[in-house]
C-alpha cells in the first residue's frame, strides 16, 4: 500500500505538470506574431542527470511561460522542445532525427526580445532558438495519420452528469493559468490539490488509491481536448459543437497517467508496472459515463515535420 501511495504521488505530479501545459496553451493572447519575435537572452544547459528521486517534479519536464516576457524549461527532451515550437499534437508528427539526442534533457531560460510577449509568439521563439543553439532544420510533408474525434455520446446531446454548464466568471484564465504554473514550477503541488477554485483545474485521489480524479470549474471544451490529446498522444478534434464553460470530473485510471509520465520523458517506480487497473476507469468509460462524451477514431491530413540535421547546442 506504501508503493501505491508513493506512486499516486508521483502519478499527480505528472499529472499536474501535464495540467500545467495545457493550460499555458490556452493562455496565448489574441495578438499577431511579430515576425521578429525571439529571445534576447537565453541559456541552454543538459538537465541534471541524477534528479532527487523523492521529488517527482525534479524528474519531469516543464515549459512556463513567465511575466516580463520571460521563459523557462526544465528537465525537457529536445524532442518536447521541437513538438512545442512546431505546435505538434501527437508523436508521429515528428519524425527523423538522432534518438538518443532527442531524448537528452535540457534546462532553458530565456527572455523575450524588445516588447515582445511570451503566448502566442512562443512557438516562433523557440524555432528561432532551435535554430540558433540546436541548428535544427526541417521540413513539413502532409500525411494521413490516425486522429480523435470528441463528439456527444448520446443522441439525445445530453450530457454526462460530470459535464455541467459553469457559473463561473473566466475572464482572465491566461492569468489563473500563469499562476498555477508557476506554483508547480516552485514545487506547490497543493495548490492543485482538492476542489478546484473558480477557474482552475485541480487533481486528488479522492476516487480510491488506484484512480485519480481531475476536476475542472470554468473551462472550455478546448481545455478537455488538451488534456484529452496528451493521454491519447493523437490529435483530438473537438466535434462537440459545446461553446461556453464547464465544469467537469473526471475519473482516470492511474495506469494511464503514468503512461502520460513516460511519455514525458519521465522514469516510473519499476513496481509500478504490477499496479493493477481499476475496474470501470478506462477512459473510454470516464468519458462515456461520466461525461457524456466519447472518442472516434479517424484519420485525416495532418502536416509531420521532418527533421533534416539537428546538433547538440555548444556549452553556455
Amino acid at each position: 500500500m506504501n508503493m501505491i501511495r508513493s506512486t499516486c504521488g508521483f502519478a499527480l505530479a505528472i499529472l499536474l505538470a501535464a495540467t500545467a501545459a495545457s493550460g499555458q496553451a490556452q493562455a496565448a493572447p489574441p495578438a499577431a506574431v511579430s515576425p521578429n519575435a525571439t529571445f534576447d537572452v537565453a541559456s541552454v544547459k543538459p538537465s541534471n542527470p541524477n534528479p532527487d528521486p523523492t521529488n517527482p517534479l525534479s524528474q519531469i519536464a516543464l515549459m512556463l511561460p513567465q511575466p516580463g516576457g520571460r521563459f523557462t524549461a526544465t528537465n525537457t527532451p529536445l524532442r518536447m522542445l521541437i513538438m512545442v515550437a512546431y505546435e505538434l499534437q501527437q508523436d508521429a508528427q515528428l519524425t527523423g532525427g538522432p534518438s538518443d539526442l532527442l531524448t537528452a534533457k535540457y534546462d532553458i531560460t530565456a527572455r523575450a526580445a524588445g516588447t515582445a510577449t511570451i503566448g502566442k509568439e512562443l512557438p516562433q521563439m523557440l524555432r528561432s532558438l532551435l535554430a540558433d543553439r540546436f541548428r535544427l532544420k526541417t521540413h513539413t510533408e502532409s500525411r494521413e495519420l490516425p486522429l480523435y474525434d470528441l463528439v456527444l455520446a448520446r443522441g439525445d446531446g445530453r450530457l454526462g452528469p460530470g459535464l455541467r454548464p459553469s457559473k463561473s466568471e473566466c475572464s482572465k484564465p491566461d492569468e489563473v493559468a500563469a499562476q498555477q504554473g508557476a506554483a508547480l514550477a516552485k514545487g506547490d503541488v497543493a495548490s492543485f490539490m482538492g476542489k478546484p477554485g473558480p477557474c482552475m483545474v485541480t487533481t486528488d485521489t479522492s476516487g480510491g488509491p488506484l484512480n485519480l480524479l481531475m476536476r475542472g470549474d470554468g473551462q472550455e471544451i478546448a481545455q478537455l481536448v488538451e488534456v484529452l490529446t496528451q493521454f491519447t498522444g493523437r490529435k483530438v478534434r473537438d466535434k462537440t459543437g459545446l461553446t461556453g464553460r464547464y465544469d467537469f470530473e473526471l475519473k482516470m485510471d492511474l495506469q494511464m497517467v503514468l503512461a502520460l509520465a513516460q511519455r514525458m520523458g519521465a522514469s516510473i517506480p519499476a513496481a509500478a508496472a504490477n499496479i493493477p487497473q481499476a475496474d470501470g476507469s478506462s477512459l473510454t468509460t470516464a468519458l462515456n459515463e461520466g461525461l457524456g462524451l466519447k472518442l472516434e477514431s479517424a484519420r485525416a491530413p495532418v502536416d509531420v515535420v521532418v527533421i533534416d540535421s539537428v546538433e547538440a547546442p555548444a556549452p553556455d
